[in-house]
């Protein structure tokens, strides 16, 4: 296991700043997903964690040794990438066993990491057949194996299931978490996909424009987000922002965003611009007016089964989702009344930084 830093990590391609004066760790046996947009900084950060790209300043670490300045193979990690990388004329077993070429191990020790490799990913069966008679899948745990069998101090993993189809990316999302937590290995995975990363990661690192936004568990991230980018970015369906200004007076603190005014449980800052934030399970959607709910229109409905996401859009033609029971019976061009629940909304500063955010305990409860 290796415990990895990045002190002011920061690297640029010509007058392109890729990441920002990064400073993370990770620690050991930790599964830690680097999670953001494309062309947000995350491959180039995993890059510079394995050797692959060199900084333009600041320090990667391995327990607290520099290596800055090594190379991939003397950092002892191991890379799985969206594409398996398999040599086309070599079968499987084959495949492993150069990832094991110049640890100079007898061939007792290197068949049986062999066979302890393939068996943890169930791929005995596969051994000696060519990348060209595996499904997309097969050829992915082949990749993994190939990291496995050097014993690696960390794996770093770049959007290794991206190319799969749906169903087989459920399948091996969580056969990759149940490997690492056996392993205990120090695991690093870059991913776009957020429903992935809320799945998989011990931590996220959400990042955006080269720069950290914000770092911690999956449920810190989705429940208390620290920025608006954050708050956007994470969730499906996302949540509903809506523009607007806190007004104070009479002792109270309101949103205000054109007709429709909201007094929340929680609220910080100043009078001015602000965002309203609120996830669609917490935006009730209601026949009638009642305080604080603003009159939507139904945009249209997505029935997912144990529940259904309808798509509604205010005066200001501005889209928001609801949850509703798999009932919901409107339809397209309905009016209705939609209300935020006051408990579990947001405030974001102009900055895009959050005012106001509820107690972690009142989202566990809802």
């Amino acid at each position: 296991m290796s415990r990895i830093q990045l002190e002011r990590l920061h690297k640029t391609f010509h007058r392109h700043v890729a990441v920002r004066d990064l400073d993370l760790t990770i620690e050991n046996g930790e599964l830690l997903v680097l999670l953001g947009p494309s062309g947000c900084g995350k491959t180039t950060t995993l890059n510079c964690i394995a050797g692959l790209e060199a900084p333009t300043s600041g320090r990667v670490l391995f327990d607290g040794d520099d290596v800055t300045a090594a190379s991939p193979h003397q950092r002892n990690i191991a890379m799985v990438f969206q594409s398996s990388l398999l040599y086309p004329h070599m079968t499987a077993r084959q495949n492993i066993r150069t990832s094991l070429a110049k640890q100079r191990l007898d061939r007792g020790e290197t068949e049986r990491r062999i066979a302890e490799a393939s068996s943890v990913l169930g791929i005995e069966g596969l051994l000696d057949k060519l990348p060209s008679q595996l499904s997309g899948g097969e050829r992915q745990r082949v990749a993994t194996a190939k990291a496995i069998v050097r014993q690696p101090t960390a794996f770093l993993l770049d959007e290794p299931l991206a190319a799969l189809d749906a169903a087989l990316r459920l399948t091996l999302r969580a056969e990759l978490v149940n490997l690492q937590k056996r392993l205990g290995t120090t695991m690093v995975v870059v991913t776009h996909d957020q429903v992935e990363a809320m799945t998989m990661g011990d931590r996220i690192a959400v990042m955006n424009e080269g720069r950290l936004e914000q770092i911690g568990t999956p449920d810190e991230i989705y429940n208390r987000p620290a920025t608006l980018f954050v708050a956007g970015f994470v969730g499906s369906p996302p949540m509903n922002l809506i523009q607007g200004e806190i007004a104070m007076g009479d002792g109270r603190v309101r949103f205000v965003s054109g007709d429709f005014a909201f007094e929340p449980a929680q609220a910080a800052g100043a009078a001015g611009p602000s965002t309203l934030g609120v996830r669609p399970q917490h935006l009730h959607v209601r026949a009638g007016p009642t305080d604080g709910a603003m009159p939507v229109t139904v945009f249209a409905v997505e029935h997912l089964g144990r529940e259904s996401v309808v798509i509604l859009e205010d005066d200001r033609r501005n889209k928001l989702h609801a949850l509703v029971e798999p009932g919901f019976a409107s339809r397209v061009g309905d009016r209705l009344h939609a209300a935020p629940d006051p408990a579990h909304c947001l405030l974001f500063d102009p900055a895009g930084q959050v005012l106001s955010n509820p107690d972690r305990e009142t989202e566990r409860s809802a």
